[in-house]
């Protein structure tokens, strides 16, 4: 009876090591798989996906397929890529939309073409590729086209997702991961201020308008030198200002080299010609008008094939730009165009003595013991010269049509208007004619010593007498005369007084008034109106000077009590 329940016993404890033995089997078998799924980075698996079966390893690669799937599918609801800035007689568009597609399946794509270029760019996707791939790719016109409707004349119409993202020309797309982390940079990274002032971070919600936009630079891009310039636009004086500034610098207005934008299209919206040419300059001052803030991103984009190796493409592309920007600038009303930025002279190896010098921009934080980084400012005017018409136009009621417009002169109107009159001024000291600064000219050299800036013309009196000292105002009296400067002498149709150009085309410039003095009294010798008031001979004995434009000029003795005599204070 012992022996019996002996056997019972040791048979229980035999089957309790066994289950123990199979239940710690299954249990290590399991978390071998928890850490082969954690080291293969399975996304959002849960333990109970993990099995043992043939059918349940199939069941997980499945799973994995579809969440890449929907991956893809978010990325492709989410962002458009536009292609913009690229030349038709050479290009990597055809290798670029290749590479994207090859990541990204049925990704939409648009191409934006300023005018349809010939041979046209026709792009064939391989035999592989579906029906749905090459509709998404469409190539667009920018041009006017009297046979569209208007619907289709804008080109934002064709895109339906809430992001763009403007793509440059040759790129290589490696994987989804970049586009994933800018997407999430966007929607998630949003300030907005509360009642307080406090900054609270949200969320982008589908209706909302996300007033920022992400650069991605490119890895080719080089790190020492300048990527971002500071935009400083001032339309009432014609002027726009740039000013090179770090990369990181939240003050990055344009970003200088290779990068990709991403942006909300309904900010885009909001612009007058968001995608107009040159871009993405024209784009970067639309958004500055806006207050679109940009964002850097610190990761980067791979290139493609380099273009414009040869010296004649590299030249065509360097006139088209030229030919853009000087559109963009007569777009904007822009006349002149201040550029600052640490430069430094890089000597070429040639031996030509012709040969230009590389001024490189560098970036205003680089520092190098090897180098020296001086500020320069350079200044260029656009318009008014000898060739063209003056931008002052049409003068009514002593007022030029841009004051209507909220505008001064433009400021190569007034520095051809400067130069004009120290023309004058040396060909009047030279040959002694008795002069003085007078009316509107004279007023503003009291004020501040310098010309206003709604000025158009230039008062300059003289003494009658001393007419004949003058070879050009002698031969002007009969006929027009062109001096040896280019200046154009005439003799005003409206009044017996004269007036010199900067050019017969070019009508900017100085009124020459004579005045002869009769006893005490000085009057106005031919001409009438306003400016031909007489006057007491006692304000030009003696004459005093009075300095305007860096320079010291005639004018009569107590200014004040003159201009207010004049009417004029």
């Amino acid at each position: 009876m012992k022996l019996m329940r002996l056997r019972h016993a040791k048979l229980i404890v035999l089957l309790i090591v066994v289950a123990n033995l199979i239940l710690f089997y299954y249990s290590w078998k399991s978390t071998l798989w928890k850490s082969i799924a954690s080291t293969l980075a399975l996304p959002n698996l849960k333990t109970s996906d993990f099995v043992n079966s043939p059918s349940d390893m199939q069941n997980v690669k499945s799973s994995l397929k579809d969440k890449t799937r929907n991956s893809f599918k978010h990325i492709r609801k989410s962002i458009t890529i536009a292609f913009r800035n690229f030349y038709t007689f050479e290009n990597d568009i055809k290798e670029s939309i290749d590479s994207i597609l090859d990541v990204l399946p049925n990704m939409p794509i648009v191409v934006f073409q300023d005018n349809i270029p010939y041979p046209p760019i026709i792009y064939e996707r391989n035999a592989t590729a579906s029906k749905m791939e090459e509709f998404n790719v469409r190539f667009v016109n920018l041009g006017f086209d009297i046979m569209k409707p208007i619907q289709e004349l804008n080109p934002l119409s064709l895109i339906h997702t809430k992001y763009v993202l403007f793509m440059p020309d040759s790129v290589r797309l490696n994987s989804r991961n970049i586009l994933q982390k800018i997407l999430r940079e966007i929607n998630t990274n949003i300030w907005e201020k509360d009642s307080r002032g406090t900054k609270t971070k949200l969320n982008a919600l589908p209706d909302n308008i996300v007033r920022r936009m992400i650069i991605v630079p490119f890895s080719g891009n080089l790190k020492s030198f300048a990527g971002c310039l500071q935009i400083t636009l001032d339309l009432p004086n014609w002027t726009i200002h740039y000013e090179a500034v770090n990369s990181s610098s939240d003050k990055c207005d344009l970003y200088l080299q290779k990068h990709a934008i991403l942006v909300d299209v309904a900010v885009l919206k909001e612009m007058p010609d968001p995608i107009s040419s040159p871009f993405p300059e024209m784009f970067y001052i639309q958004a500055k008008l806006n207050n679109i803030t940009k964002f850097v991103f610190p990761q980067t984009f791979q290139d493609g094939r380099r273009l414009f190796v040869a010296y004649h493409t590299k030249q065509r592309r360097l006139d088209m730009r030229r030919r853009q920007f000087r559109d963009m600038y007569k777009k904007l009303q822009i006349k002149r165009i201040i550029r600052r930025s640490h430069r430094v002279n890089m000597k070429t190896e040639s031996k030509d003595a012709n040969s230009p010098q590389r001024n490189i921009i560098l970036d205003s934080q680089f520092s190098s013991a090897n180098f020296s980084m001086p500020l320069v400012t350079e200044i260029d005017l656009i318009g008014c010269e000898r060739t063209t018409k003056s931008c002052v136009g049409t003068v009514y009621n002593q007022r030029a049509f841009y004051i209507f417009l909220g505008k001064h002169t433009p400021p190569c109107c007034l520095d051809k208007l400067k130069s004009t009159f120290n023309h004058i001024l040396e060909e009047f000291e030279n040959v002694g004619i008795r002069y003085w600064l007078d009316n509107m000219a004279l007023r503003t050299a009291i004020e501040t010593s310098q010309l206003s800036p709604d000025a158009y013309d230039i008062d300059v009196s003289f003494n009658v007498a001393d007419l004949e000292r003058s070879n050009a105002m002698k031969k002007s009296q009969n006929k027009p005369f062109v001096d040896n400067e280019g200046f154009y002498w005439i003799k005003a149709t409206d009044g017996y007084y004269f007036r010199v150009q900067f050019s017969k085309i070019n009508q900017i410039g100085v009124n020459l008034l004579p005045f002869e003095i009769s006893g005490n009294e000085v009057k106005a010798n031919g001409f009438f109106g306003w400016k031909a008031k007489p006057f007491s001979a006692d304000f030009l004995h003696p004459m005093s000077t009075v300095l305007f434009l860096g320079k010291n000029i005639m004018c009569p003795n107590n200014v004040r009590e003159y201009l207010e005599f004049k009417n004029l204070r």
